[in-house]
């Protein structure tokens, strides 16, 4: 059995006690560019159990790795991806992380899927604008079984094409517990293996125990993000990456272990293996 098997079918088995680790955007600095093939599968190497992808689409319709709603971050343009074609995008400077014209540039869905068929889960994130694309590309490469696509428990339109394609896996994002009942009604319908909590204080109601204990009654693990990414940007009910890292790991990635979260996404996958690894030896 293949590792992403492994990590599958750990997905719906809710007597499993380990913990996963979803890699966010892969692991990436200086000249390795996120959401490319070098990052997720150096994030695979570090420990990482599954990547998470954002996916845009060019001009000509191609769907390449991308997060940002513009190009400002990457390229210094303020446009959208979809402003140009995919020749076009590839014949433009990327700029890396320290401030510098990449070697490499951004990737196709196409060549990311080609490095990664058999490697590893993949969450598919924003790119809900573009499912019936990714759908067909995923289902071509046959590797619907190695994906999930994540949206949030409000969009219905997500909702709606999840009931219509019970192939695939799905993890709604859920800020209000009061959507919940959104994501039982849909559970009925098509697969969802796990929730993801977006807590930004310990005392949200969607980090309660009385939710964590909702979802692993409906059989459904709890993805929770520990990630620091901005002083505005909350994560993990604040036990998140850079607490991780600053203060040890068990002031973050721990609390939320022992709050009973089964996925953690960071982008830090080597050190909270290591981390994870030494709390259940």
């Amino acid at each position: 059995m293949e590792d992403w098997e492994k990590t599958r079918k750990w997905f719906f088995d809710m007597e499993a006690k380990d913990i996963c680790i979803a890699s966010h955007r892969g692991k990436f600095s200086s000249s390795v560019i996120e959401n490319t093939s070098a990052a997720f599968l150096t994030a695979v190497g570090e420990g990482a159990d599954l990547v998470e992808m954002d996916l845009d689409l060019t001009k000509d319709g191609i769907l390449v790795g991308h997060h940002d709603k513009t190009m400002r971050r990457l390229f210094g343009i303020d446009r959208e991806i979809s402003a140009y074609t995919w020749e076009e995008i590839r014949n433009l400077p990327l700029y890396n992380y320290v401030g510098e014209i990449n070697v490499t540039g951004l990737e196709t869905f196409g060549e990311i899927l080609n490095h990664l068929k058999g490697r590893t889960m993949i969450a598919l994130d924003k790119c809900w604008n573009y499912w019936d694309q990714v759908y067909e590309q995923v289902g071509n490469e046959g590797m619907i079984p190695q994906c999930m696509f994540k949206f949030f428990a409000e969009d219905h339109r997500a909702g709606e094409w999840a009931k219509d394609h019970t192939d695939c896996m799905f993890i709604p994002m859920v800020r209000d517990p009061k959507l919940l009942k959104t994501v039982e009604a849909l559970s009925q319908k098509t697969m969802i293996p796990a929730v993801e909590i977006l807590p930004r204080k310990p005392d949200d109601p969607i980090f309660s125990d009385s939710v964590f204990a909702w979802l692993k009654a409906h059989h459904m693990k709890v993805w929770c993000n520990s990630l620091s990414l901005a002083k505005r940007l909350v994560y993990g009910a604040g036990y998140d990456d850079l607490k991780s890292l600053s203060e040890g790991g068990e002031k973050g990635w721990g609390v939320l272990a022992a709050k009973g979260v089964d996925i953690i996404q960071t982008d830090w996958p080597m050190e909270a293996a290591a981390f994870l690894t030494s709390i259940h030896r």
